[in-house]
Formats: C-alpha cells, sequence, structure tokens
C-alpha cells in the first residue's frame, strides 16, 4: 500500500482553514480554526499535513517527556485507503522517537475499525476504554510500548518498507 501524495511536510498556520475544513468532513465534533491554530503555538506539539494539489491529511501529537499522545489524526474521505493516514502516522511516529519518546498512546472510537486496524499496524494495543470520550460513544485507549525495542524498529522499517521509504537501520 503506496500512499501516493506529493509531500508531507510540517503543518503551518496558513494551513489551519484546509485542515478545519477536512477536520469537519472527518469528525463529527471538529475542532475549530481557533483551536488548531493555538495547537501550533505550542512547543509540545508536532503537527504534520499531507498534501497533493491541496491537503488531503493532517495529524498532530503532543510530546511529554519519554510518552507522546496522538492527538489527530484524518484522511480526507475521498482519499482513505490509500497509505496516507499510515504515511502520516509514521512521521509522526518518527518524529516522537526523534524527540525522546519510547512510549505513545492515543483515544479511537470504539467503532472505528479502519483506524484501530491502522494503529495495531504501528505496533498499539487495547488496554481499556473512556466512556463517553466523544459525545455519541466510548472511546478504546490504545498505546505502544517501548519503541526502542527491536521488534518495535522492526514493525517500524516494515512500513516503511510498504510505503517506499528508506529504512532507519
Amino acid at each position: 500500500m503506496v500512499a501516493l501524495i506529493a509531500s508531507l511536510r510540517p503543518m503551518v498556520a496558513g494551513d489551519v482553514p484546509e485542515v478545519a475544513a477536512l477536520e469537519r468532513r472527518s469528525f463529527s465534533d471538529p475542532w475549530s480554526e481557533r483551536a488548531l491554530a493555538e495547537e501550533l503555538t505550542l512547543a509540545d506539539r508536532r503537527y504534520v499535513v499531507a498534501c497533493e494539489d491541496r491537503i488531503v491529511g493532517y495529524g498532530g501529537l503532543m510530546v511529554v517527556g519519554d510518552e507522546a499522545h496522538v492527538l489527530t489524526l484524518a484522511v480526507d474521505p475521498d482519499r482513505r485507503r490509500n497509505g496516507i493516514g499510515a504515511a502520516i502516522l509514521l512521521r509522526l511516529v518518527d518524529q516522537a522517537v526523534g524527540s525522546g519518546v519510547r512510549h505513545l498512546t492515543l483515544e479511537v472510537r470504539i467503532s472505528n475499525d479502519p483506524a484501530r486496524s491502522l494503529y495495531e499496524r504501528f505496533g498499539f494495543a487495547a488496554v481499556g476504554t473512556r466512556p463517553r470520550y466523544y459525545r455519541d460513544e466510548d472511546a478504546l485507549i490504545m498505546w505502544s510500548a517501548d519503541l526502542g525495542s527491536d521488534a518495535a524498529r522492526s514493525r517500524l522499517d516494515g512500513l516503511r518498507e510498504e510505503l517506499g521509504w528508506a529504512t532507519s537501520r
């Protein structure tokens, strides 16, 4: 599954209106332009956009010590299942590891099987639930531990190969 995108790059303030529009197409309770803009001002945040002729996906995480929390990940509904989400998540994971992160966490709708499958490919495992985390649904809490292990590096290298990226070794 090769992501056919022109580029992955850091999200900048000028991207906020387009990302907010994608947010509205992707989520029932979207973040506002103001919230997205504020996120970009925080030193512990990392945001990435995937671009073709327009922004087709984005993701962000918060780094806290040796842990990071994947805050958001979305791909344009018309471009899903093309490897774009995997490419964004891999870039975020690489940035996290480069910042000294060893463990990642996230929440995902219990009913979102495609996202859960993607996260499992990255080594995330379910550890619990957050009741009514979303207005209309519980969230599954997932963790990916010990990103420095040989198993994690091998899994990430396999994902890089799938995407046609150079491996870390």
